[in-house]
């Protein structure tokens, strides 16, 4: 079993199987009437690349869901994720408790970014 690393009443985070990534998909139920298309979102993002979502969370919603799109399978389903407001919304702190957990778990390590010489 995958461990959790942050749920929502719509998204969840967990560590992927092979403990080497994150698994972002929408809970199963959450979404039957609402937007029943996206009932199965699954988003693998490896721990090498989460960096990159981190980046994006906080920045305009076309770039997050450009780093997310090129770690789903079902690319139509994210473009319609990220362009709904309540989806976004917890996508983004999901994506936030996920990088904390990781971070607390030891399996995530921020770093600041090295300083340009001018």
């Amino acid at each position: 079993m995958s461990a959790l690393l942050g749920q929502g009443r719509i998204w969840r985070a967990s560590l992927s199987k092979n403990r080497d990534g994150v698994t972002l998909e929408t809970a199963k139920g959450a979404l039957a009437v609402d937007n029943p298309e996206l009932r199965e979102l699954k988003i693998e993002v490896p721990l090498g690349k989460w960096g990159l979502v981190v980046k994006n969370v906080q920045s305009d919603r076309k770039l997050l869901g450009g780093v997310l799109l090129s770690f789903a399978k079902h690319k139509e389903r994210v473009s319609a994720a990220v362009g709904n407001d309540r989806l976004y919304s917890e996508l983004q702190r999901v994506i936030l408790d996920a990088t904390v957990t990781l971070v607390e778990v030891g399996r995530l390590v921020l770093s600041l970014p090295e300083a340009s010489a001018d």
